[in-house]
């Protein structure tokens, strides 16, 4: 009996799929980047890759920046 295979996610991808997945330019992403703002990818060779945990971190990072700044306005407007 042959076992079924699974595809799994990977868990780097490249700077390109990266900025797609965050909505973004390669070069936004470069800045954030070069800033600290995002991470420094990993090299493999002369090739660059992100994990794809760091673009979730970053999104949960927006995420709850964005909730911290809703409160404070609720705050300042109630």
């Amino acid at each position: 009996m042959k076992e079924a295979v699974v595809a799994e996610a990977p868990l780097l991808i490249t700077l390109e799929q990266a900025a797609q997945r965050l909505a973004i330019s390669r070069r936004t992403l470069e800045r954030l980047m070069a800033s600290g703002e995002f991470p420094a990818p990993l090299k493999l060779g002369r090739s660059a890759r992100v994990e794809v945990a760091d673009v979730d971190a970053y999104c949960a990072q927006l995420r709850a920046r964005r909730i911290g700044s809703l409160n404070t306005a609720e705050v300042r407007h109630g």
